[in-house]
């Protein structure tokens, strides 16, 4: 049994070796959720990094546009590795459902 545990570690960590993602981080952002509360709304979001390299204090932006008018909220994400994701929130006073919401990353730090 151990064997077989241990040929099947070595046997991702390889896979991961010669096929695995390469080059910097590549954030991808998505809206996962829209939550009203007593102060405005929380727009949930996830980070993944679909790159080959780990990330740290990813910067995440979001432009809220309504009607001509903007809003702009930010959150800091501390660590998201290669192949892994990360969430959180940013907070608006209008309801982004009802506007066009631009997600991304801004920047990163090297985390290797």
């Amino acid at each position: 049994m151990g064997l077989v545990l241990a040929a099947t570690a070595i046997g991702f960590t390889a896979w991961d070796a010669l096929f695995g993602a390469e080059g910097p981080p590549a954030i991808e952002v998505k809206l996962i959720e829209v939550t009203p509360t007593a102060h405005g709304y929380v727009a949930q979001v996830e980070a993944f990094n679909h790159g080959g390299e780990p990330a740290a204090q990813v910067q995440i932006e979001g432009v809220l546009s309504i009607k001509g008018a903007q809003q702009t909220s930010g959150f800091t994400i501390d660590y998201v590795a290669e192949g892994s994701k990360a969430s959180g929130g940013l907070v608006f006073e209008r309801d982004p459902r009802a506007g066009e919401l631009m997600l991304r990353a801004t920047g990163f730090a090297d985390a290797s």
